[in-house]
């Protein structure tokens, strides 16, 4: 049965990775409604976009929320999900990646994707071999926060740069280190591209280039650039460069 849950989990991850949290912007509960926001309620209804609906303006009041009241939010979300419903389980781990990893959503929150990853994990839910990718991507989110310490390997940072993160062998990759050199944003700023994956290395003029690899950054999420201050703390944190 399990090998029917993770075929319906790919399905739910492939559809919030390309709406996000689809109902930020729509009127959702009053903020102060988050500590109780699954109270009462059903996790999978049986026209199923209606829970996803209710889960999208759950995403929208957590982000919104002072942190401690949005992880007891999501604790009590996790401790029904294991109590009550294993596929449901499955279907909001999928919701969660959507909503709070994915650099598209207006609802990206590294700080609740680590929370609710280390729930997955801790929960026993899904398999060690389902956890992995959950973990993963964890680990990627927690790099260059704003305010912290910048990670890009192989650089040095004395002065104001604009880091972009592309996998050579993505053509929007390419055409990423062209618009973002043309643009007058980055025109004074020392421009670095870090370069994973396999094939020639771009020679776009006005950057330098770094090689690569896959343990700090997401390749699925290239392009994607940040800037960096001349302390070394990151100025702004990933932006997709699209």
């Amino acid at each position: 049965m399990r090998a029917g849950f993770r075929i319906l989990v790919v399905s739910i991850i492939g559809i919030c990775l390309l709406s996000g949290c689809r109902n930020a912007g729509k009127k959702a509960k009053p903020l102060d409604g988050v500590a109780a926001f699954w109270e009462g309620t059903v996790l999978l209804e049986d026209d199923i976009s209606l829970s996803e609906d209710r889960f999208a303006d759950f995403a929208q009041l957590a982000v919104e929320a002072p942190e401690d009241e949005a992880f007891a939010a999501l604790d009590r979300l996790f401790d029904r999900l294991k109590a009550e419903d294993e596929v449901a389980y499955y279907v909001y781990s999928g919701w969660i990646d959507g909503a709070f990893y994915n650099l598209l959503s207006p609802c990206h929150n590294a700080k609740l994707y680590t929370r609710a990853v280390d729930r997955i994990v801790s929960d026993g839910v899904l398999t060690e071999d389902e956890c992995t990718p959950f973990i993963r991507r964890r680990n990627w989110a927690q790099y260059n926060q704003a305010g912290e310490p910048a990670t890009v390997p192989g650089i040095t940072v004395s002065e104001r740069t604009l880091v972009l993160v592309l996998d050579q062998s993505c053509p929007s990759c390419h055409e990423a280190l062209t618009s973002l050199a043309q643009n007058s944003e980055w025109a004074e700023m020392r421009r670095v591209a870090f370069c994973c994956g396999y094939g020639p290395v771009p020679t776009v003029p006005g950057w330098e280039y770094v090689d690569g690899d896959n343990s700090i950054f997401d390749p699925k999420m290239t392009p994607i650039f940040f800037v960096v201050a001349a302390d070394g703390s990151v100025e702004s944190p990933y932006q997709l460069a699209l």
